[in-house]
């Protein structure tokens, strides 16, 4: 009888992880750059109290990012950004550099180049991009340089990993690279200027998962509740004898 609601409860404590991550991923079809994310699971068995059957339980062991690149949209604003291809654009926060997608670009007080949250846009030199005074027409390049009428500003530093997965996500798009070292990245990746790259999130699957994992969550309730029907049962049944 215990067995059940420890399989019950294991699968539960997943499901809740489950729906958690589909929530977020819905919460951010909007957001431009987004991965969507998944959760790992893992079967284990684990001996039974007292000697009795073995249990076989549900077990998280991570999470997973969809790297594939979202829809690509043409905007109005010729400092909007996307990465056709693999890379990251790095950014200078509080917190040190971090690593982002999303190309929604502006200028700031300072004429710098900054992201939505006011963060400055790293130069391939490790410098903030400063667009001249009075200067007109910026104009970026494939390879990400920027130039404008009064000359060449610089070149967006745009470096990607050997293990993207591992990179730590840590809100508004952003991700942590820790120890890792940046790499250069490939002929193949380009810069599109005057473009943003949205969400990869597919809602209909995420909407699709979410209607699976309630109706999992429900069968696991049912499951625990007529187990603990048929022990209260038994136990009447004992106090008869």
């Amino acid at each position: 009888m215990e067995n059940l609601t420890y399989v019950a409860l294991s699968q539960e404590i997943a499901l809740s992880r489950r729906m958690n991550m589909v929530a977020n991923n819905i919460a951010n079809m909007s957001t431009p750059g987004y991965k969507s994310e998944g959760v790992l699971f893992q079967q284990y068995i684990t001996k039974a109290p007292h000697g009795g059957t073995p249990v076989n339980e549900v077990q998280e062991y991570g999470t997973y990012r969809n790297l594939a690149e979202g829809p690509l949209t043409t905007t109005s604003n010729k400092l909007d950004t996307a990465i056709d291809g693999n890379g990251y654009f790095a950014v200078m926060t509080p917190q040190g550099i971090r690593y982002t997608r999303n190309g929604s670009f502006s200028l700031n007080g300072s004429r710098e180049l900054v992201t939505q949250q006011g963060y400055p846009v790293m130069s391939d030199n490790n410098n903030p991009l400063t667009i001249q005074p009075g200067a007109s027409g910026v104009n970026i390049t494939h390879n990400g340089t920027i130039s404008t009428s009064a000359g060449t500003v610089g070149k967006l530093k745009i470096v990607t990993f050997a293990d993207r997965q591992a990179l730590t996500p840590e809100g508004a798009g952003l991700f942590n690279a820790g120890t890792m070292p940046e790499q250069p990245v490939g002929k193949n990746t380009k810069v599109l200027q005057g473009m943003i790259e949205g969400s990869n999130v597919n809602p209909i699957d995420e909407m699709n998962k979410m209607i699976q994992v309630s109706r999992m969550y429900e069968a696991a309730l049912h499951l625990m509740s007529n187990n603990h029907s048929e022990q209260l049962t038994m136990i009447q049944h004992l106090s008869q004898v």
